[in-house]
């Protein structure tokens, strides 16, 4: 079970069919020359920005001061161009956020020059291969931070661990996307709640898992879940054998984990499994 194409579409209504997005290194050259042609910016504050934020990057900070004033009164080129810097400011905030926050990539500009073709792209698509990026470099030992959009994370937790969701929003209606369907978390005391969350992980079973999606009904809020429990009751027969051998076991039985995914296998796919768990004999 993994964050899918699908979830991503669910959670955050984005469209994950389109134009792939796919943007290219650029030296410190072009990157000051794709500012300067797309946002009007002069060019030796862009140097300077770029030199300053690192990266071929720009604060997002930055960002706002220069177009936080613009109004309808200004030129619609001024306002062309307040759109592509709001829009790149989303981008670095959200769907491409690095671990500072507080910058952004300005290659993103090469895909905002045009204004009525930037729905075509695939950008769901694209944030989903970009958080599993970053959740891969985030796996090794020397990293201590992720990058990517929470958000999506967050709420595909909320959708499939119960014990980690937070309230449900009661405005919420099944014609928006899923992710307004939970409150915002806000919790006092870091470590203390770090602390109940490895209490909850510890004490996860395979009936506290969603394994298939989640619907909510408008009129009671309430969460039916769209799941067999015939089905759930004989991946649990499959798999619990395993689960209470523990550690040291399974690295001295190592079949019984394959054969688990094995079975597992077989289930979904609605083929017959003759036996419930492999022999213990050695």
């Amino acid at each position: 079970m993994t964050i899918t194409l699908d979830n991503v579409t669910t959670i955050l209504g984005l469209p994950i069919v389109g134009k792939s997005i796919s943007v290219r290194k650029l030296s410190e050259r072009w990157a000051i020359a794709l500012v300067v042609n797309t946002l009007e910016i002069d060019k030796q504050d862009v140097r300077h920005e770029i030199c300053s934020a690192g990266g071929n990057s720009v604060r997002l900070e930055w960002l706002r001061a220069h177009f936080h004033n613009v109004t309808g009164n200004d030129s619609m080129e001024r306002i062309v161009c307040a759109g592509r810097a709001y829009l790149l400011f989303l981008l670095g905030c959200t769907l491409f956020s690095d671990k500072t926050c507080t910058r952004v990539l300005v290659v993103y500009l090469s895909l905002l020059s045009d204004l009525m073709t930037i729905s075509s792209y695939a950008w769901g698509a694209a944030a989903l291969a970009y958080l599993y990026r970053q959740m891969g470099y985030a796996s090794r030992f020397s990293v201590k931070q992720l990058a990517g959009y929470m958000t999506l994370l967050d709420e595909w937790i909320y959708e499939h661990f119960r014990g980690f969701r937070p309230h449900l929003n009661v405005n919420y209606t099944r014609d928006i996307p899923h992710v307004y369907c939970w409150t915002s978390r806000r919790e006092s005391g870091e470590e203390t709640q770090l602390q109940a969350f490895r209490k909850e992980l510890d004490r996860l079973g395979v009936y506290d898992v969603i394994w298939t999606r989640t619907r909510i009904v408008e009129m009671s809020i309430r969460v039916t879940q769209l799941r067999s429990t015939k089905r759930m009751s004989q991946i649990y027969q499959i798999t619990h054998h395993f689960v209470e051998a523990g550690y040291e076991d399974s690295v001295q039985h190592p079949d019984r984990l394959y054969y688990a995914i094995d079975a597992i296998e077989q289930l979904l796919q609605d083929q017959h499994i003759i036996e419930v768990a492999p022999s213990t004999s050695t």
